[in-house]
């Protein structure tokens, strides 16, 4: 069930590009031949139904430093621009975090071999094969680990004052944005913990500054291929 509504959650999400490179490039052939992961939802019945509350959710509660763990995601810190003039704000940054529980991710060994032999790792030998096999394991554990939805984390910014993030919603990630003041540079980075210790097995975020004129980001990062020829292949002149 779980599947279905995460995959009609994909469908209304993707942009008529999204399905031209996800047809072209073969994805969904991929896709149907990687092994199939267990539920991340395989919490207790009460709490997978109050998930659903979202913020509401009665039993929210901090992570538990026992069971749980949580992955905050590097960010870019930044001053709101408004339409009319206006002093310089305080800096802002949208943190995006994730809740897991801890040691429940299955045995990846069988899924790492599987995704190493269609990426072409399997004509490497030795060191190479073993680093690409580690790499493999340490991007897929999050994806295997069963999700904590409802829990949130207290992190200490940049000028001292703690916030909470959270309570996480029916996908155990939150989307926060916060405000920290301080006199920071363009391009300064620094690093936002947890204030509770043993949570974050990933390592503190790392928030960099930017000023509100003179930078941009431009993704121009082509799709993997697949291991697959294209079902459609463009036409040649």
């Amino acid at each position: 069930m779980q599947r279905a509504f995460d995959r009609g959650r994909q469908l209304l999400q993707e942009t008529r590009g999204d399905r031209r490179t996800r047809t072209d490039e073969g994805f969904q052939r991929t896709e149907r031949s990687l092994p199939r992961l267990t539920s991340a939802f395989d919490i207790p019945l009460a709490q997978n139904i109050c998930s659903y509350f979202g913020a509401m959710n009665p039993l929210a509660g901090p992570v538990d430093p026992a069971t749980e763990s949580v992955w905050l995601f590097d960010a870019t810190a930044y001053h709101p621009v408004h339409p009319y003039h206006h002093a310089q704000q305080p800096w802002q940054v949208d943190i995006r975090a994730a809740f897991f529980k801890k040691g429940t991710g299955k045995d990846v060994s069988k899924i790492v071999a599987d995704i190493a032999d269609k990426i072409g790792l399997s004509e490497g030998e030795g060191d190479e094969r073993e680093q690409g096999e580690k790499t493999i394991a340490e991007r897929l554990q999050p994806f295997v680990d069963v999700v904590a939805p409802g829990r949130s984390v207290q992190v200490k910014l940049p000028d001292g004052k703690t916030v909470k993030l959270g309570p996480g919603g029916r996908s155990a990630t939150i989307e926060q944005t916060v405000s920290t003041r301080g006199e920071h540079r363009e391009g300064e980075t620094v690093s936002i913990g947890a204030v509770k210790e043993g949570i974050t097995p990933y390592g503190p975020m790392e928030m960099g500054f930017a000023e509100e004129e003179g930078w941009m980001v431009i993704s121009g990062m082509h799709p993997p291929k697949s291991p697959f020829p294209p079902q459609n292949p463009p036409p040649t002149n």
